[in-house]
Parts: structure tokens; C-alpha cells; sequence
């Protein structure tokens, strides 16, 4: 396998720097110099690998974006129907322990609200959005056909919507109420579902 150029770990640097500055400080307040300094390096190498924060924004979105399908996936290889890999793909999204990231969780907060105010962060966020509710669409239809119930795409469209926003509730919950249950969310979210598809 080869290596990544020295441009591509600069720039994973950097978005990272970001992440952790934003999950300090929020968006607006995460300056180039914040990011600079939590990624380690120069404000001038920040300018050299992005244009504008923005820029590195986009790209943290990006790169969350492909972490939970790297999640997912990882966990649904060890499903054997399409009810296990929707209840892994809930424990991707919800469940602590190996792979879960809280300065992640917390940049994802910041990033849906910057998507109400951002109109580029809004496109990669609703394209992000869609992309999860068609991979729960179609778990959701084969997961109720394999119990014999079979929904139809319209009613698996709205228990795909239920279960993504009560992910991003979850997420909202977990960034700003550090003392709420941090394991409740996937075990209910789960019955939830369970009980919608029987």
C-alpha cells in the first residue's frame, strides 16, 4: 500500500486540527490560529492546504461522513441478516466503545447548525442526510420482509427519518448534557425500531 503524501497527512492534520478546535470553541470562534495550534503546525500551512476555513470544513465533513461508513461497515460484516445490520447500523451511530469519537460527535452538532446558516455546509449536509436515509430505507424494507411484515417505501422513508433524527437528538444530548446516560439512546432506538417493523 503506499504511502500518503506529505499533502494529504498536512491536510488530515488539519482537518483534525479543526475538528478538535471546533468541539473547544465552535465554528466561529475555531480561528485559523486555534487550528494551527491543535493540528500542530504553522498558521501559514493552514493557508497553504486550504483557502479558507470553510474549505476545511467541508473536508471535516467529509471525512466524518466517510468514518461512520467505515464504522458501519465494519460492524455489519459480522451480520447475518438484514435485521443485524440494522441494528449495527444504530450501534455505528449510537453505541460507545471501539470507533466512538466525542470531539467527532461534537463536530457534528456544530456542523448541523452551521448547515441552517452555511448553504454550502446545508448541500453536503443534506446529501450526507439522503445518503444514510437510502441505506436505511433499504435495511428497513429487507429487515420487515425477512419477519414477514414488508413495509412500503413510504412508511420506511419515515421510520428512516425517525431513526436519523433521533441519532442527531442523541448527538445533541450527548455534546451538551455530559451527565445524561450515554448508553440509553441505541438500546431504545433499537426496541423502537424492532417494535416498527414487527
Amino acid at each position: 500500500m503506499a504511502r500518503p503524501s506529505n499533502t494529504e497527512h498536512r491536510r488530515q492534520e488539519i482537518v483534525l486540527g479543526l475538528m478538535s478546535a471546533m468541539a473547544e470553541r465552535g465554528y466561529e470562534k475555531a480561528s485559523i490560529q486555534s487550528i494551527a495550534k491543535a493540528a500542530g503546525l504553522s498558521p501559514g500551512l493552514i493557508h497553504y492546504h486550504f483557502k479558507t476555513k470553510l474549505e476545511i470544513l467541508i473536508a471535516l465533513m467529509t471525512e466524518l461522513s466517510d468514518k461512520a461508513d467505515e464504522r458501519y461497515e465494519l460492524l455489519a460484516t459480522k451480520a447475518e441478516s438484514a435485521e443485524d445490520k440494522l441494528m449495527a447500523y444504530i450501534d455505528a451511530a449510537l453505541a460507545l466503545g471501539e470507533g466512538s469519537d466525542q470531539q467527532a460527535v461534537a463536530a457534528w452538532v456544530i456542523i448541523g447548525a452551521e448547515a441552517v446558516r452555511l448553504e454550502d455546509v446545508r448541500n453536503l449536509y443534506q446529501d450526507v442526510i439522503a445518503k444514510h436515509s437510502n441505506t436505511l430505507v433499504e435495511l428497513l424494507i429487507q429487515a420487515s420482509s425477512e419477519v414477514g411484515t414488508k413495509l412500503n417505501k413510504k412508511k420506511a422513508k419515515e421510520l428512516a427519518t425517525f431513526i436519523i433524527a433521533s441519532i442527531q437528538g442523541s448527538y445533541q444530548i450527548a455534546t451538551t448534557v455530559p451527565d445524561a446516560s450515554k448508553d440509553y439512546a441505541a438500546k431504545i432506538l433499537k426496541e423502537s425500531v424492532l417494535n416498527a417493523i414487527s
